[in-house]
């Protein structure tokens, strides 16, 4: 895709993460795409969204622990959903969510940007109208994603340093993504579970009650001990 070519000529490393969402708009017809690293485990991390509306789609899959990118990455297959207006027996929290605060989604497609037998990252691409999978276009996005697993490898040492992700937005990754790590670990340690299992809790309180993950992984930052068991 010589769109994501052109992406990877730009001399600052820290503005590529935007300029390849924005290649891979373009590139598939997209209105929206977002990169997520390693969406299906605990160390989940976003990468770029293009805009407010792939940023969410990103925030939702990671609040609810479900979703396109997540199921795309643990089974390192292309998922494609034609028209999210129809419920999705699978992750019916999130169609259920996506349905009421983003209506304008309808097509969602995923693909995974694989390293070896490893899913490196997965790219999640939306459209305002029905999105039909057409085979050439879907291995148009495969192909897609293995430019962008690619010019991962060549470039995460550039990106990740010991304090985390330096690209942009910084506040919304320290809040949505990087906080909640944190406290997911602080969680962990006090009570003796796994990270995984500490945010798979931290999950299920903030669906019961109602709370913001990353308001709720605030407050567990700020007092590992004021969790107490339900």
């Amino acid at each position: 895709m010589h769109l994501l070519t052109e992406a990877a000529l730009e001399p600052d490393p820290l503005r590529l993460p935007l300029r390849v969402a924005d290649a891979l708009c373009a590139g598939m017809g997209a209105q929206g795409a977002a990169v997520t690293l390693l969406p299906h485990t605990e160390g989940a991390q976003l990468l770029c969204a293009s805009d407010e509306v792939a940023l969410r789609l990103e925030e939702l899959q990671f609040e609810v622990g479900h979703g396109p990118g997540i199921a795309c990455a643990a089974g390192g297959t292309p998922v494609v959903i034609e028209d999210c207006r129809q419920p999705h027996p699978l992750w019916p929290l999130f169609s259920a969510t996506v349905g009421e605060q983003l209506p304008q989604v309808r097509g969602l497609w995923a693909f995974p940007a694989l390293g070896g037998d490893e899913t490196l990252a997965t790219i999640v691409l939306y459209r305002s109208s029905p999105w039909p999978a057409h085979p050439r276009a879907v291995q148009q996005g495969v192909f897609a994603a293995w430019a962008v697993a690619r010019l991962w490898e060549h470039l995460q040492d550039v990106l990740l340093n010991e304090h985390g992700p330096s690209w942009e937005p910084r506040e919304v990754i320290e809040a949505h993504w990087l906080s909640t790590h944190r406290a997911a670990g602080a969680l962990s340690a006090r009570l003796g579970v796994t990270v995984t299992e500490a945010l798979l809790m931290m999950r299920a309180r903030s669906l019961r009650t109602g709370t913001p993950l990353p308001q709720l992984a605030a407050a567990i930052a700020r007092s590992p001990a004021s969790w107490t068991d339900d």
